[in-house]
């Protein structure tokens, strides 16, 4: 009876290695043709499509796709952001990656910032995301923004990232500190661009007046810095009638409300940019130092 028992389990097993002999293993191409037809088959499946990305952008078995596998990294970063499904935070981070990069490639920064700003807005609004993951996001934005030449975002992602490394109280922040002043002369040099020439045109009682000092900003220097008041400093004024004040008083009012029609100044609005001649400037510059030198004669 034993031997008949040892017979057949030899006979079941050498059934099983024959099997196993003759069946054919899975080709590279089949494996693909599996995992994407799973993939798009269960579209809301984040792990079937994370296989099928993974195995498109692996670069040793031949065969690397990285436009088709954008399609599955798309699908999981939609049910990330747009369903809230519970996918971990490494994937969602991955998919981001890959989307950005493959955007960056084709030279599509704006689609890059895309994915970058939605992953952002998903954990502001509730999506689990790892404040080290999204150091990662905030430093890709900040360097794609400086190549699209936006000082003013790529600064955005910069002090985000800068105040969640000192919320974490993770060292290093200082070496960050160049990058960050090179961004911050970067955009105030896109503000000398913008606004250096102007000058601020106040109205009091129906009057309107030429700021041409005030604090350490005087009118010999490009309008930056006029914010800056310095304490016991008056706010001197050249006037209409040619004249420098400086016992001007009163509340500078500034704001806009916006509609279907525009942009309209608030009514109270008592401050605005302007641009004078060359001529205008050199006048109220000469009025600023007669102003200077009655200044310095009453001191003493």
């Amino acid at each position: 009876m034993k031997k008949i028992i040892l017979f057949a389990a030899f006979a079941c097993f050498a059934a099983l290695n024959s099997n196993a002999q003759t069946e054919e293993p899975e080709s590279k191409i089949e494996k693909m043709l599996r995992l994407t037809k799973t993939a798009n088959e269960n579209p809301t499946d984040w792990k079937a499509q994370l296989e099928a990305g993974h195995f498109l952008l692996d670069k040793e078995n031949g065969m690397y796709n990285q436009s088709q596998a954008e399609r599955y990294y798309e699908r999981i970063y939609h049910l990330a952001t747009d369903y809230n499904k519970e996918i971990p935070d490494s994937v969602i981070f991955e998919a981001g990656n890959v989307l950005m990069t493959v955007a960056t490639d084709k030279k599509n920064i704006d689609k890059a910032l895309f994915y970058i700003d939605e992953i952002i807005h998903a954990q502001k609004v509730g999506v689990d995301i790892k404040d080290v993951y999204l150091n990662a996001i905030d430093f890709w934005g900040m360097i794609n923004s400086m190549g699209k030449e936006d000082m003013v975002r790529s600064l955005t992602y910069m002090m985000n990232f800068r105040e969640r490394l000192t919320k974490n109280n993770t060292p290093g922040i200082e070496y960050t500190d160049v990058f960050t002043t090179i961004l911050f002369e970067r955009l105030i040099e896109k503000y000398k661009n913008m606004f250096g020439d102007k000058v601020m045109e106040l109205t009091f009682e129906g009057k309107k007046y030429i700021m041409i000092s005030k604090g350490d900003w005087n009118i010999e220097k490009p309008l930056v810095g006029w914010m800056q008041g310095e304490v016991g400093s008056p706010t001197v004024l050249f006037g209409e009638d040619g004249k420098v004040y400086d016992d001007k008083h009163g509340y500078s009012e500034y704001g806009f409300d916006y509609s279907k029609n525009g942009v309209v100044p608030k009514e109270a609005v008592n401050m605005r940019l302007i641009t004078v001649t060359p001529e205008r400037r050199q006048q109220m510059v000469e009025a600023y130092h007669n102003y200077l030198k009655k200044a310095k004669k009453n001191k003493k």
